[in-house]
């Protein structure tokens, strides 16, 4: 989820113009999920509520579960930069399916811990050690823009007998396969700038005057800046994403998704940002669990050729295109049909 790169950089400290798009949330009215740290629980914890798992090698792991709690389980990975709360997108659709969504925050974001250096494959072992805190032996992952990556990357990971499915929704595609043709001129830009001046990342003096400069402002004045964020985004976007982008309730969701991104500072969505451009650890050759892509036709920041070239690459792997449905919209519009799909792919 991008914004205008040209009017960012000249602020420089604006770094969400350099990563990837985060998605959107939407969930039902009247829904309050609550937006706080809480002790690691049971098998069952609260819908909604962040909670923590403290791991083996001392890392936390945060995350939000929906759903009935003996639904069949899909890990929700969250786009870039968004939190464990973008996967309220789906509520609306999860008792009447019995799907109970499980969503962790990647390390940096939403209270999990940061570390470096890491890779995208490393964060299958926290979702495999999420699984068994939770009691569940079998499941399906689900990725979303720059969650996709990390769902594919289950597939190298999480053994077969425990993995019975891969869903990406709009996701990002690796490098080597032009993920860029099809894309805005901004969208092509961020990349490109994140690609190939990666290294300014790691400047202390970067991490430092953006983490100061949110420290600065008030709650009022971050979210303000995330707003302007999601208007200068819409520029660039299709007419169905325009009307999505144009919803009050739905910016103030993205805004809140945002806000729980950062609230660790930028290390994570920063070194983020850079895995997903980078060359990946791990090849799409090598997959050899049912994966399938959902993707809309008139995505701007995700364009279907990645997915295309993507669904050539993988074996066995489908492709399901949605006409006219571009990066936000795709989730609002059919997130119900994907759910569908992806439970009913592999039984």
């Amino acid at each position: 989820m991008a914004s205008n790169i040209t009017r960012k950089l000249s602020t420089l400290l604006d770094f969400s113009s350099l990563i990837l798009p985060f998605t959107l949330l939407r969930a039902s009215p009247g829904t309050n999920i609550p937006n706080a740290l809480f002790p690691s629980s049971p098998s069952h914890p609260t819908e909604g509520i962040l909670e923590s798992l403290l791991l083996s090698n001392g890392r936390t792991l945060t995350y939000r579960t929906y759903g009935p709690p003996n639904g069949n389980p899909i890990f929700y990975l969250h786009g870039s930069p968004s939190s464990s709360l973008e996967a309220a997108a789906l509520l609306p659709h999860l008792s009447s399916r019995n799907i109970r969504i499980i969503a962790p925050n990647r390390p940096g974001f939403g209270h999990s811990s940061h570390y470096k250096p890491r890779k995208i494959t490393d964060h299958a072992h926290d979702i495999l050690a999420l699984a068994d805190s939770l009691g569940i032996q079998t499941f399906k992952v689900m990725g979303l823009s720059g969650g996709g990556p990390y769902s594919l990357a289950c597939t190298r990971v999480i053994p077969p007998e425990r993995l019975n499915g891969v869903g990406v929704i709009a996701g990002v595609a690796p490098w080597k396969l032009s993920p860029t043709k099809g894309m805005d001129w901004h969208g092509w830009m961020r990349f490109y700038l994140v690609r190939y001046l990666s290294w300014t990342f790691n400047t202390a003096y970067l991490r430092r005057s953006f983490n100061e400069k949110l420290e600065s402002w008030s709650i009022d004045e971050k979210r303000e800046f995330w707003r302007k964020d999601v208007g200068n985004t819409a520029i660039d976007l299709g007419e169905k994403d325009k009307l999505v982008a144009g919803d009050e309730k739905v910016v103030e969701e993205i805004v809140d998704c945002t806000m729980e991104a950062f609230e660790g500072g930028c290390e994570g969505p920063m070194l983020d940002s850079v895995l997903l451009v980078a060359d990946w650890d791990f090849e799409l050759e090598d997959i050899d669990v049912g994966v399938k892509l959902y993707f809309g036709s008139e995505d701007r920041s995700t364009p279907v050729h990645g997915a295309r070239e993507m669904q050539k690459v993988i074996r066995g792997s489908k492709l399901v295109e949605y006409e006219g449905e571009g990066h936000f919209s795709i989730l609002v519009n059919r997130g119900a049909e994907i759910l569908d799909d992806l439970v009913n792919e592999g039984t």
